[in-house]
């Protein structure tokens, strides 16, 4: 497949002690289980030690039981409102010793109670060249622009939607023939490729400061 990344270091940057994070996903959790791979086989320095869910069903929720990671259900339609439901998200978080936040799938817009805690702290893998195609549909608006290249972004979260701080990009050809699963494929093939080193160089950034 060809792809370009970029920064494209040629290790992932060690820590010590470990990096403590939690994993926020409400789809199949392919990224998610990309992460814990890749600590199993001692590409990232970090243990996963909690995922939160939207909802039951979720794909992540497998993975998290075949890993022995701990998961939390958290289910927005049973809070008032983002800051209600969030605030939910941070007392579980607490409980599990945590020192970054990764979203791979969340498919949830994040308010100031995550973000004033974890400020500079919670990334997020978005299926787009940001900043083109944020938030939602991302795939399907690509396609309808007739845009020749797209890819994937790791990027800090702030306030507004997919507009923090990139970290590490995945730029692919969209083909002439892609259809939202193909160009799907495409896509995640380059996310698993950078999650884990966008996780790491965030991670430098705020074990620096």
């Amino acid at each position: 497949m060809h792809g370009f990344i970029n920064p494209y270091p040629i290790e992932i940057p060690n820590f010590k002690p470990k990096l403590e994070l939690a994993v926020l996903a409400s789809g199949k959790g392919t990224n998610f289980e990309r992460i814990l791979i890749d600590i199993k086989n001692n590409k990232l320095d970090a243990n996963i030690n909690c995922l939160i869910v939207n909802n039951s069903h979720c794909g992540a929720i497998k993975i998290a039981e075949k890993y022995s990671v701990p998961f939390i259900v958290h289910k927005h339609q049973d809070y008032n409102n983002r800051e209600e439901f969030d605030l939910a998200i941070l007392n579980t978080i607490k409980e599990y010793n945590v020192e970054g936040i990764v979203m791979v799938g969340w498919m949830r817009i994040v308010t100031n109670i995550l973000l004033r805690e974890f400020k500079g702290r919670v990334v997020n893998l978005h299926p787009s060249l940001l900043p083109s195609f944020k938030g939602n549909n991302a795939i399907l608006q690509t396609l309808r622009s007739k845009v020749t290249i797209t890819g994937c972004t790791v990027h800090l979260v702030n306030q507004k939607i997919d507009s923090g701080k990139i970290i590490i990009q995945a730029a692919l050809p969209v083909l002439a023939d892609d259809d939202e699963f193909s160009l799907l494929s495409s896509i995640q093939y380059y996310e698993h490729k950078i999650i884990s080193l966008g996780i790491a160089l965030a991670a430098q950034e705020w074990r620096n400061n």
